[in-house]
């Protein structure tokens, strides 16, 4: 049986062509773990590439199909707008805090 306990997983660093495999094999990880709600921190994120912006779109669809919840929480404003531009919004919950996104989840 699933946890509804509300996990958050903090990636502290860029998303380049770098980090963006790392990236991709910590966020499936995570989406693996037995609770359904989960947190994507970006807090300390300051760039993301095109490939980071698939990982989590792919994450959030993983999760989905587990019947779990992914958010994205701390987005810093230069992301924000990317996130805006790429319409991100129709199909992820984003949110300001870590705090928010924990109250959305647990509601």
């Amino acid at each position: 049986m699933a946890s509804e306990e509300v996990i958050t997983y903090y990636w502290n660093q860029d998303v380049t062509l770098k980090t963006a495999d790392s990236f991709r094999e910590e966020l499936l990880t995570f989406i693996q773990m037995k609770n359904n709600k989960l947190i994507l921190s970006l807090k300390e994120v300051e760039y993301i590439n095109s490939s980071g912006l698939g990982v989590i779109a792919d994450a959030v669809i993983q999760a989905r199909k587990q019947g779990k919840e992914l958010v994205v929480a701390n987005i810093q404003d230069p992301i924000s707008e990317i996130f805006e531009i790429v319409k991100f919004g129709s199909f992820i919950h984003f949110f300001a805090t870590v705090e928010e996104a924990t109250q959305y989840l647990t509601q």
